[in-house]
């Protein structure tokens, strides 16, 4: 039986300083091309049939509560839309109209509760020295001296009333749906450029596997044989990138994200998470090679002279574990 000759190709191993200086890079030109991305997705959205239906429903509902006021298209809070000349005494019994029409009104208190309820506000006002602002509902105590008092009980009553206005079941529908949209657009907008500088970058480059930022440093990707990665498995290992070490940080509060990293950091080999799932590794390519498969080698020793030039013999990506070729 013929014996075969085996050949061990030795890398250096990537330096933590250099892979995290890669990874920021790569975030940040991910990050850039998000924003700018952002903007027209931003656009498109405020244009959208279906977020202009829920916008229009909350500003409906709004101006029919009397707490907001259509004016040359724009809503404005009720007392903010009040002129400035107002008297204190007339500006409360503005928002006093406006809080009684609100209270009387079943689209928002639909079990006619609502009246008793800003009664009940009111018999409750007191001032500090524990007189009552009103009795029976009426102002209680006449002398001008109680105006700012007054102004600020219905003010603050005017904030109450928003939180009925909100928990309004059509009104929260309205505003959940639309934080949702935004929300998930704005997400989803984000993660597009995650697959062009982890994925389509990389496998543009071929043998070395790089992203943008490894390019820069010098980094590549080796599979275990010392070989570069194959594209199936290289695909396979971006996909559980993305997957598990994003999009489920995401909902995990970063635990896939931190851990791998902690392993990229901590552990003997230095792999990441994806990595060692996938039995990769990240080397410092400065001015070797990788070899897309066996016979590629075989054939760059043919074209050598002297045998086989290694890329360089200071370090391996395992310690007992050989990168072998078998001739």
């Amino acid at each position: 039986m013929e014996k075969k000759q085996t050949h061990e190709l030795f890398y250096e191993r990537a330096s933590s300083g250099k892979r995290l200086s890669a990874l920021l890079f790569d975030a940040f030109v991910a990050f850039l091309l998000g924003f700018v991305l952002l903007v027209p997705v931003l656009f498109l959205l405020s244009s959208s049939p279906f977020v202009q239906e829920r916008i229009e429903e909350r500003e409906r509902l709004s101006v029919q509560s009397g707490l907001y006021v259509s004016r040359e298209g724009e809503v404005l809070r009720f007392p903010e839309s009040l002129s400035e000349d107002l008297s204190t005494d007339s500006i409360s019994d503005a928002i006093d109209d406006v809080l009684t029409s609100f209270y009387a009104m079943e689209e928002f208190f639909p079990d006619g509760d609502g009246s008793d309820l800003y009664l009940g506000y009111k018999d409750e006002a007191c001032l500090p020295s524990g007189e009552k602002l009103f009795v029976d509902g009426e102002r209680n105590l006449k002398n001008d001296d109680y105006d700012k008092d007054y102004q600020g009980f219905y003010e603050e009553s005017y904030e109450v009333a928003l939180g009925y206005l909100m928990n309004n079941p059509a009104y929260a529908k309205a505003t959940r749906e639309t934080i949702w949209i935004y929300t998930f657009s704005a997400i989803g907008t984000f993660l597009v450029p995650f697959p062009i500088f982890f994925l389509v970058i990389p496998l543009a480059f071929g043998k070395t596997k790089q992203t943008l930022g490894m390019k820069m440093t010098r980094l590549a990707l080796l599979s275990a044989d010392g070989l570069s990665v194959p594209a199936g498995k290289f695909i396979g290992r971006f996909l559980f990138l993305f997957l598990v070490e994003v999009v489920l940080s995401l909902a995990t509060f970063l635990i896939p994200l931190a851990v791998s990293l902690g392993m990229m950091l901590l552990s003997k080999s230095h792999q990441s998470l994806h990595d060692y799932v996938f039995n990769t590794y990240c080397i410092y390519l400065d001015k070797g090679t990788i070899y897309r498969d066996k016979a590629e080698y075989r054939l760059s020793l043919k074209e050598k002279e002297g045998g086989i030039t290694l890329e360089d013999s200071r370090y391996k990506p395992v310690s007992g574990v050989d990168h072998d070729i078998q001739s």
